[in-house]
């Protein structure tokens, strides 16, 4: 990624920890539409087939879909999946302001920092580079950011999925879940969980097998920091 990639990156991901989706379970928290309104903004102008989903009776908690269209109508379509919303805070355990997204020794530090704001920013600049470059995969590529996840994903993913499917259509999906990073004798390895369907949340079962792959570029460096998510 380049540094105006990352620029666009780090500057999103400060927006949408500012955002405050706090989900606290109930229906009228959240308030994902902001960060929606925010990925909508973002992205327009670049191409890409764009639709925001919000359930009737949960007013603001919308969802976004951007899709590059495939150029095989048969080849699989693949899904990224980052949510919008966040956990409540416990102000006192927090040495910074949570949704303050300050900029740090060149860390974002605030409340989804890491779970999983980064991701969902980071997806969005990376569909919206492909598609301002004409690139058109073979498959069609799909970009969700969903509310709800920390809930349940009832009112985000499970809606879209459920009352939404034909703007989806996804055959594989990448999101947060499905692997662990662990060191070992020096070497750093990936367990990635694979399976048919996803978590209870979106509806379904699961089926999974593991499989772990070593990183032989990958490097470690320990940390005594208390975690920014």
């Amino acid at each position: 990624m380049n540094d105006a990639l990352t620029a666009q990156t780090v500057e999103l991901l400060q927006q949408m920890i500012r955002n405050q989706c706090v989900n606290d379970g109930t229906i009228e928290s959240g308030q994902e539409v902001r960060t929606t309104d925010l990925l909508r903004t973002y992205l327009e102008g670049s191409g890409l087939d764009l639709e925001v989903y919000e359930p009737d009776g949960a007013p603001g908690r919308a969802s976004l879909v951007a899709r590059i269209e495939g150029s095989d109508p048969t080849a699989p379509t693949l899904c990224l999946m980052g949510h919008t919303d966040v956990v409540p805070v416990t102000l006192a355990t927090w040495t910074r302001d949570p949704f303050g997204g300050e900029l740090v020794n060149g860390e974002v530090w605030g409340r989804g920092a890491v779970d999983m704001l980064n991701l969902t920013a980071s997806q969005a600049v990376a569909l919206k580079a492909l598609a301002r470059q004409g690139w058109r995969p073979r498959g069609t590529l799909v970009y969700l950011a969903c509310a709800d996840e920390e809930a349940g994903g009832m009112l985000g993913a499970g809606h879209v999925c459920k009352r939404h499917w034909d703007s989806l259509r996804a055959d594989y999906l990448l999101t947060e879940n499905g692997g662990l990073v662990s060191s070992h004798d020096g070497e750093l390895n990936v367990t990635v969980h694979v399976g048919r369907r996803a978590w209870p949340g979106a509806g379904c079962g699961s089926r999974a097998r593991r499989v772990t792959a070593p990183c032989p570029t990958a490097r470690t460096t320990p940390s005594s920091r208390p975690p920014t998510w």
